[in-house]
């Protein structure tokens, strides 16, 4: 009784903030969708330091979660309020509390059930309860991997492929059954999903499958990537064995490339001769001059490299590279580590893979 009181004070709640914006004056944009709204109410709970752990926490984290997947299941952040609802018992992390993970995961996947067959309950929203409850099952294949428990997660997303409007959920689901598999069997057994992937009929998925699978080849030999400079100098990633490596790649027209660029200097500043930084330019062919002002304003002393096709080149596709800014990070073996956007957290990770405590 507890919980249904929950689920309906929640929805009461979505439907009177869908309300006020929608009445909002004319020539006034909302500031945000009530799914947004919903979205936003969910992660309010989910992240409540205050709360304290209980069964009673545990009904009002499935209830937000599920407020706004009943509601609106085909928007943006559905995928990951799917995962977050779903690994919350992973911020129970006192072992003296174990108990309680799994009894969370109980919950949530008896509530999975309740909710499904339900009336009123479309296909959509029937889709993405399945796939709060593959992910459940997924979260507890980590925390026990087994190959039964993983023979039981394959079954669960099978059937999440075969649901209707269940595949919009599938490349998130089929990327962490990789993960699993890789972790818990071995890597050659992810490359092989991944391989099988490709031929999948949704496209979202056998897109996701080649993107893995770049990273899965890229990290199966040092980094052979020979670049060159504006100054014709060779720029060979070879050569730089011993060194932590950054590719930094960016375009005049990037939002984030100063800010990206200022990361980057403060890392090379402070570990000096084991971190070589190289900068490849997106921009097009016309801007080069501005490129040269800009490397001269920014004082950018590491070699760049500037061909002029703005991304479209050999190397970019196989290191998962469509858009700048991004750091592509290799380590001293000349090892691929990763493709990111965000340069926030290079100093730590250079720092790591530097050696440094």
């Amino acid at each position: 009784m507890k919980l249904r009181t929950v689920f309906l004070a929640l929805f009461a709640s979505l439907f009177l903030a869908g309300g006020a914006l929608a009445q909002a004056p004319a020539g006034k944009a909302a500031e945000k969708s009530a799914a947004d709204v919903a979205a936003d109410a969910f992660y309010k709970v989910l992240n409540d330091k205050e709360a304290k752990l209980s069964t009673d926490r545990f009904t009002q984290v499935i209830a937000s979660g599920f407020a706004y997947l009943l509601k609106f299941p085909t928007h943006g952040r559905a995928n990951g309020v799917i995962k977050d609802v779903a690994n919350f018992g992973a911020t129970i992390t006192d072992k003296k509390l174990a108990a309680y993970r799994s009894a969370y995961v109980t919950q949530l996947k008896f509530q999975v059930v309740d909710q499904r067959y339900k009336d009123g309950v479309t296909d959509d929203a029937k889709a993405a309860l399945m796939a709060v409850e593959a992910a459940a099952v997924d979260f507890e294949t980590r925390d026990a991997p087994s190959r039964d428990a993983i023979a039981a997660l394959r079954e669960k997303i099978d059937g999440l492929d075969t649901t209707p409007g269940g595949r919009r959920f599938l490349p998130d689901r089929e990327r962490s059954y990789v993960e699993i598999l890789t972790r818990a069997m071995s890597p050659a057994a992810g490359e092989a999903h991944l391989k099988k992937l490709l031929t999948h009929a949704d496209k979202g998925v056998a897109g996701m499958a080649r993107y893995e699978l770049n990273f899965v080849e890229a990290r199966k030999a040092p980094s052979e990537l020979k670049l060159t400079a504006m100054d014709g100098k060779v720029v060979d990633l070879a050569a730089l064995r011993g060194k932590v490596v950054a590719l930094v790649i960016w375009s005049g027209t990037s939002s984030g490339t100063v800010k990206m660029i200022d990361d980057v200097k403060q890392a090379q500043s402070f570990f000096k001769k084991n971190f070589e930084v190289v900068g490849v330019s997106f921009d097009k062919p016309a801007d080069s001059e501005k490129l040269a002002k800009f490397i001269k304003d920014n004082k950018i002393a590491w070699p760049v490299e500037f061909d002029g096709k703005e991304g479209k080149n050999e190397w970019a596709p196989k290191l998962n590279v469509s858009r700048a800014p991004a750091i592509v990070l290799f380590d001293k073996k000349g090892n691929f580590v990763r493709n990111n956007q965000n340069s926030g957290q290079l100093e730590a990770e250079v720092k790591r893979l530097v050696g440094l405590k």
